[in-house]
C-alpha cells in the first residue's frame, strides 16, 4: 500500500500550517526574535507595549508630557500655534517599537496581527475618555486614490471600520480627498500646512451637520494633515472633531526617560 499522502491532502496540510503560523506565530511580529507569549508579543515587546501605552499625553496635540506635567485640556507648552481645530487627540503612544510594528503592519501587512490588537487598545482608550461620552460617527482620514493603489490597500478606512466596530458606531467617508500631495515626511511644519491646505473637502453635509465626529489616522506627526480635515469637517457643519491616532511620531527624548535602559 503507498503511503504517500495525496497531493490535496499535502495541500490541506500546508494550508494549515500557514493558518496556525498566522494566528500564533513562531516569533514575536514586533522584533521577528523572540517566541511570543499568549498575548501574541514576547515578553520584551509586551513591557514595552504596557510602557508606551501608559505614557502621558497632551490631550489637545497627543505630546508626551514629562513627569509631573498634568495633563490640561487646554494644551501644553508644546502645543502649535495656533491651536489645531481638532479639540481632542487620542493616541495609544509614541511612534516606536511594538506601536510602530503595529503601524507597519496595517500599512503592509495582511495578517496584521499587531494593528488588530492595537485597533481594539484604541477603542478602549476612545471609551476610557470622560469627555468622549457623545461621538456620532467615525471618519477615515482618506489617502489619495494613487497612494492606496499603490500600497495595496485603505490602511486608514481599515482602520477606522475596525475602531467603529468596537465603538458601535457608523463609519462614513465625509471627506474626499481634492489632490494627491507630496510625501509629509520630511517636510517641515509650515511646509506641511501649505502642502495640505485646500487638500480635502466633505460630502454629504446633512451627514455632517451637528454631529461630533471621530477623526482617524494611522499616526500623527505635527497634526498638519488632520487639522485641514478637521477645518473641513467643521466648515461643513461638524459639531466638533476628535482626533484618534495609533502613534504620535516625536522626538524619542520626549519619551526616553519613561524607558528601562536596555542592556547593550
Amino acid at each position: 500500500m503507498n503511503s504517500s499522502r495525496p497531493s490535496w491532502t499535502r495541500a490541506l496540510v500546508d494550508l494549515a500550517k500557514g493558518a496556525g503560523d498566522l494566528l500564533l506565530p513562531a516569533t514575536c511580529p514586533a522584533c521577528q526574535e523572540y517566541p511570543p507569549t499568549l498575548d501574541g508579543l514576547c515578553e520584551s515587546c509586551a513591557t514595552e507595549r504596557l510602557t508606551l501605552l501608559a505614557l502621558p499625553y497632551c490631550p489637545r496635540c497627543g505630546m508626551t508630557l514629562g513627569p509631573g506635567v498634568p495633563a490640561n485640556p487646554g494644551g501644553c507648552g508644546k502645543c502649535p500655534t495656533p491651536m489645531p481645530r481638532f479639540s481632542r487627540t487620542v493616541r495609544l503612544g509614541p511612534y516606536a517599537g511594538p506601536l510602530r510594528n503595529a503601524v507597519r503592519h496595517l500599512k503592509f501587512h495582511r495578517g496584521d496581527i499587531l494593528s488588530s490588537a492595537a485597533t481594539q487598545q484604541l477603542a478602549l482608550a476612545v471609551q476610557a475618555a470622560e469627555d468622549l461620552h457623545d461621538l456620532d460617527v467615525v471618519v477615515p482620514i482618506p489617502a489619495h486614490w494613487r497612494r492606496r493603489f499603490a500600497r495595496g490597500r485603505d490602511h486608514s478606512g481599515l482602520l477606522a471600520r475596525r475602531l467603529a466596530r468596537h465603538l458601535g458606531l457608523p463609519v462614513q467617508p465625509l471627506l474626499v480627498r481634492t489632490r494627491s500631495t507630496p510625501p509629509q515626511t520630511h517636510l517641515s511644519r509650515t511646509a506641511r500646512i501649505a502642502n495640505v491646505r485646500n487638500a480635502f473637502t466633505t460630502r454629504d453635509p446633512a451627514a455632517i451637520s451637528g454631529s461630533n465626529v471621530l477623526l482617524v489616522d494611522d499616526v500623527t506627526t505635527t497634526g498638519a494633515t488632520a487639522n485641514e480635515c478637521a477645518r473641513a469637517l467643521l466648515k461643513g457643519g461638524a459639531k466638533s472633531v476628535t482626533l484618534a491616532v495609533l502613534a504620535k511620531s516625536e522626538p524619542r527624548d520626549a519619551y526616553a526617560e519613561y524607558l528601562p535602559q536596555r542592556d547593550s
